[in-house]
């Protein structure tokens, strides 16, 4: 069975935090591609369309993924999920590589336990 702390760890950590940075840092939004791909398919010759959407579906995904991070682990939530970031930027460079990995591994260990502990006190 699949615990809180698991999906945070895998969603929000992982998901959110370190392959967002590691994208931004490639210059690639595969959400973004995604739905273009999608929408000219749908909606040909119409570029304007086609990128109000693409907007306003990151917009709100990246709402949605603040959101779901602090109701699933509060600020230390956010603060690890932006730590996971910042080791997914800076991975890929060669004179940070391990760097970004050890950071990574400290944000792996730290996202169950803060989620763990945030929900253990929010239930109080």
């Amino acid at each position: 069975m699949t615990t809180k702390s698991d999906i945070f760890l895998q969603e929000f950590v992982l998901g959110f935090g370190f392959l967002g940075g590691l994208f931004t840092w490639v210059g690639v939004d595969p959400e973004e591609e995604v739905v273009r791909a999608l929408l000219r398919v749908a909606i040909p010759n119409n570029e304007i369309l086609i990128s109000l959407v693409i907007v306003l579906s990151i917009l709100v995904s990246t709402v949605v993924g603040i959101l779901g991070t602090w109701k699933m682990a509060g600020l230390l939530g956010l603060f690890v999920v932006g730590m996971a970031w910042v080791s997914g930027f800076i991975i890929a460079v060669n004179s940070l590589t391990l760097w970004g990995t050890l950071l990574l591994i400290v944000v792996a260990i730290l996202g169950p336990i803060v989620c763990d502990n945030y929900r253990e006190n929010s239930q109080s």
